[in-house]
């Protein structure tokens, strides 16, 4: 069989009107040729718009011919002497010739062929695209959920710094310094409050990210002389808290500073200065 050939079995395919022979050939060539598998793609869509939308006609005389050679065949396969004789006899009922025969039940699929498979195809197609909705609004709950606990965590932590700082600010003989930003961080600004033990407390906001590898370093200047106190990050909004023990001779009167240092801290002041004040 040519592939033209093979090519006008597709069309009856599509009708459900081929016997068991010419399905099995099809089947076989279908495996092989692409092209044939395209064209029974589309005349099964044509068959499915035609199920729902076209209006009964008459089928033509060789279509008519193929089911009475396919319902013969059947019946010559089942040896049974009555039906036989019901196949092969035609009765005249309305002026048309029509054979009858008893037609076996069928599943409901099976009786719409190919568009039960088109129907359990859109059905698969639209649950999977509605799983893959869900699972995308899923994932976008899930982050905005984590966006807002770490809003939530900043927030406290912030508030936690505030009240910890309102409380050392309340302490009898309790300062406070300013720092301002240079023209490494215009923006920047920083208050450090300190008790008459020492205990100091910095809180900065605006700084720049520190690159990789750097932390920014707070400094006691006195007479000229820092002395090193602690390193400390930002977080993304470049603020910055700091508790460190500020030394017995800075307390009375020193100048405060911040560098950007290596993250391990310095003895001796390298970078250059982001915030100072006195």
């Amino acid at each position: 069989m040519v592939h033209e050939e093979y090519k006008e079995l597709i069309s009856a395919h599509a009708l459900i009107a081929l016997d068991r022979q010419e399905e099995q050939a099809l089947k076989e060539h279908l495996a092989e040729c692409a092209v044939c598998r395209d064209e029974l793609d589309r005349w099964n869509e044509t068959a499915a718009t035609l199920a729902l939308t076209a209006n009964p006609v008459e089928p033509s005389p060789q279509v008519r011919d193929k089911i009475f050679k396919q319902i013969g065949a059947e019946g010559r396969e089942s040896n049974s002497d009555s039906a036989k004789e019901e196949i092969s006899e035609k009765r005249s009922i309305g002026g048309a010739q029509v054979l009858p025969f008893k037609q076996p039940p069928k599943n409901v699929w099976s009786s719409f062929g190919s568009l039960g498979t088109i129907a359990a195809s859109l059905i698969f197609v639209g649950v999977l695209v509605s799983l893959i909705v869900l699972w995308q609004q899923n994932r976008a709950a899930r982050a905005e959920l984590a966006r807002i606990a770490a809003e939530m965590k900043s927030t406290r932590e912030q508030l936690a710094r505030e009240h910890e700082a309102l409380q050392l600010l309340t302490t009898p003989g309790a300062k406070m310094a300013e720092l301002a930003g240079t023209k490494m961080a215009p923006g920047a600004s920083a208050k450090l409050a300190y008790d008459k033990t020492g205990h100091a407390m910095l809180m900065a906001k605006g700084l720049p990210a520190a690159p990789s590898g750097k932390a920014y370093q707070l400094w006691y200047i006195v007479g000229n002389k820092p002395m090193p106190g602690k390193v400390f990050t930002t977080d993304q909004a470049g603020n910055g808290t700091l508790q460190d023990q500020m030394p017995a001779v800075a307390r009375d009167g020193a100048v405060f500073a911040i560098t950007l240092e290596p993250e391990e801290g310095m003895q001796l002041p390298t970078g250059p200065i982001y915030l100072s004040g006195s």
